[in-house]
Formats: structure tokens, C-alpha cells, sequence
């Protein structure tokens, strides 16, 4: 369930809460709802030309695509972490095909009230490099607000297939 900006106040229910995990890319809060997470990785060993935002890696027994995050939206690689490995965020999309996001830092699970979250506008969409963002929210952690955009994986592997 979503709610544009600027909408009337928040239905019955806004005080569900969902929960989502939150990572950075960049300068970017990102987040994936939790239901389309399927475990998170150690770093793997990434394979390919190293060109595009995607790549290989093997693992749970299985070979994976890879999205760098960083590459796909910066248009530069992921910089190496400084103080430790990155990680890999296994997912699902719609159709239940697995993929992993290349992420730096440790992602954190974080629960968010319905009514914090907001659909995105088309138009910030069609200018931005984040096209495979189709909602935003507002996460209130330890007295600051975050603005954290809510990534969509079937929209994540179609942004990497016309990228």
C-alpha cells in the first residue's frame, strides 16, 4: 500500500508498520522491503568484464547476478570499503529470480510506520538516475530524519538490462 505526497491524512491502518532493510550506496539511504530479501551474504569473489553494473558470483551452491548499486546509478564502480568487506544483499523479484546488491556497509532492518511512506514522483524518476525507486519514506533514528528511497527489484534488473 502506498501513499502519494502531499495526500489527505493517513486511512485506517497508517500505523501498521512495515519493515524494510536500509543500506547506503554512495550518499544514498536505500532500502528493500524485507519479504523480498531472501538472507544476506559475506562478500563473494565478483565475475565478469567489469564494464557494466552487473557480475557474477557463486554462491549458496548456485551462480548469481551481481548489480553493483554504485555502478548502476554513479556510473562509477563501488569504491573499495576502507575498515572492512562489503557485503552481498540476496534477493527476489516478482517472478522469484535471485539476484545480489553489491552494499559497503552493514545493512540494518528497520520498521517504519505505513504512513511515512510515500509514493515517488514520476517526473523525479524520469530525471533522476534512480528509476528503480518507486517510493520514499522517512526513517526517524536517534533525533534525525532520513530520506530513504525504496528500491523495486523488478525495477532494479530492468534499469540494469536498458542500462
Amino acid at each position: 500500500m502506498t501513499y502519494a505526497l502531499n495526500s489527505p491524512p493517513a486511512p485506517a491502518g497508517a500505523d501498521q508498520r512495515e519493515k524494510f532493510l536500509l543500506f547506503n550506496v554512495g550518499k544514498l539511504n536505500l532500502a528493500l522491503p524485507i519479504a523480498q530479501v531472501v538472507k544476506i551474504l559475506n562478500y563473494q569473489t565478483i565475475h565478469g568484464s567489469g564494464v557494466t553494473d552487473a557480475g557474477l558470483v557463486h554462491a549458496e551452491g548456485r551462480s548469481v547476478t551481481l548489480l553493483d548499486l554504485h555502478q548502476q546509478f554513479f556510473k562509477t564502480p563501488a569504491p573499495a570499503p576502507v575498515n572492512a568487506k562489503p557485503f552481498l544483499i540476496l534477493v527476489k523479484n516478482s517472478a522469484q529470480e535471485e539476484f545480489c546488491l553489491l552494499v559497503n556497509t552493514t545493512p540494518t532492518l528497520v520498521e517504519v510506520r505505513r504512513s511515512e511512506i510515500r509514493l515517488l514522483p514520476d517526473s523525479y524518476r524520469r530525471h533522476d538516475t534512480l528509476a528503480s525507486a518507486v517510493q520514499v519514506m522517512i526513517v526517524k533514528e536517534k533525533g534525525r530524519e532520513f530520506t530513504v528511497f525504496i528500491l523495486d527489484p523488478d525495477q532494479l534488473l530492468s534499469a540494469q538490462r536498458s542500462g
